[in-house]
């Protein structure tokens, strides 16, 4: 067995996952992964389903997560997941919606509110950017890691709600980067991790610019291609209504094509009463990455005080 610890858990796994953080086996885990080895897809699905491109069945304590050519995925009471890998299929591939997908499902019935987000620490304030895929959440955490933040996740991105503030967890060191991105923030891509189920983008790891620690969720910035604001940056604030809606739209289980129950509702209305959301309106430019930090920290520098 394998330890590791990301997302705030211990994890205990039957199979080696190196894009968490390695950690001593000595505590109980708060989580375990095991492998399914002895039965088939066949066993525990309808033929009409494994020939289907993907299965989904998401509840608060029993979930089924199915993609063919990859396998199946059993996630139970926030605590274990049970694998059954496809034929074939690399140990990459397996991994990449373990990592992702699964655990972001394993903390949606934990009772997070799980954001389809990346997140940065912006000296002790953890800073969000949401968006569809494809909007530049990796991109933007990496500009912001580059000139030294440290980053907190990547794509999947669970808050706590309850207390005084909303909290982010940190998930595991691993940014996901096109060959474009990474010649914008100077990374050599070839030498950057392979990523199985995304050939056009690599895995960069940045071990010493990781924050390892909860932080308080302070913004929000909803990512979107610029139309309005010609060839600039713009940043407006959301009003509550909107600010829910994004919120729910861009996390669990909206992001999994299931309908937000009552619970998650509640959640994005909570967090837009605690925490500022704003639009961030910027061209689709790669070669503008530098240009968006930068907007950001003279936004930030405008609000309210960050902790310093």
């Amino acid at each position: 067995m394998f330890s590791y610890f990301a997302y705030g858990l211990r994890i205990q796994s039957e199979i080696a996952i190196p894009e968490f953080i390695t950690t001593d086996s000595d505590y109980d885990p708060q989580v375990t992964i095991h492998l399914e080895q002895e039965r088939a897809l066949s066993d525990h699905l309808p033929e009409r389903v494994i020939n289907e491109a993907g299965y989904f069945k998401l509840t608060r304590t029993d979930s089924v997560f199915y993609i063919r050519n990859v396998g199946l995925f059993f996630i139970n009471a926030g605590a274990k997941i049970f694998m059954l890998p496809a034929p074939d299929v690399s140990e990459s591939l397996l991994r990449s919606y373990l990592v992702g997908t699964v655990m972001g499902i394993l903390l949606y019935q934990q009772g997070l509110l799980v954001l389809h987000a990346s997140a940065v620490n912006i000296h002790g304030d953890a800073v969000a950017f949401l968006g569809v895929s494809g909007e530049g959440k990796s991109s933007a955490a990496a500009a912001f890691q580059a000139v030294n933040y440290d980053v907190m996740t990547d794509d999947v991105a669970p808050v706590i709600l309850g207390g005084s503030a909303p909290i982010l967890i940190p998930g595991f060191p691993q940014i996901k980067l096109s060959q474009e991105s990474a010649t914008v923030l100077a990374h050599d891509f070839e030498s950057l991790s392979l990523l199985a189920s995304t050939p056009i983008k690599r895995g960069y790891r940045p071990h010493q610019e990781f924050s390892h620690t909860s932080l308080p969720l302070k913004h929000i910035y909803v990512l979107t291609s610029d139309t309005d604001f010609g060839s600039g940056f713009g940043i407006e604030r959301l009003s509550h209504q909107e600010a829910v809606v994004e919120l729910s739209r861009h996390s669990r289980p909206s992001t999994l094509f299931h309908k937000p129950d009552v619970q998650h509702f509640l959640q994005c209305t909570s967090l837009a009463k605690a925490c500022p959301v704003y639009r961030l309106k910027r061209p689709r430019n790669i070669a503008l990455l530098p240009e968006l930090v930068h907007h950001v920290e003279n936004h930030l520098s405008l609000m309210s005080p960050i902790s310093a």
